[in-house]
């Protein structure tokens, strides 16, 4: 009976622990981890929403002067999501940015 309790109580904690995030990919979930003192993302999924709903990640997009003639060339939004990815993560150097190959 009181493992069952504590299965109960964890299953609620964990409902909690759920959030929804607007992404420009459409609504993702996300759950905390209430146990660890810190994540590998951290609050990266509120500022994703952020970034969509003011419509900055837009206008960004939007001002961009890169353009890519090569049927190969990855996307604007790629290009510009990998950077900032790569500053948020603490990179500092192009030779860091690469380790987020590693990451997909």
């Amino acid at each position: 009976m009181g493992e069952a309790k504590r299965k109960l109580e964890r299953r609620k904690e964990m409902l909690l622990s759920c959030a929804g995030a607007q992404t420009m990919a459409g609504k993702v979930q996300v759950r905390w981890e209430t146990a660890s003192a810190a994540t590998p993302m951290g609050q990266l999924a509120c500022f994703i929403q952020f970034l969509h709903l003011t419509g900055l990640w837009s206008r960004w997009l939007a001002g961009c002067p890169l353009t890519y003639d090569s049927p190969n060339a990855p996307s604007i939004a790629d290009v510009l999501g990998t950077w900032m990815l790569s500053i948020l993560s603490g990179h500092r150097r192009y030779s860091h940015v690469t380790t987020i190959r590693a990451m997909r």
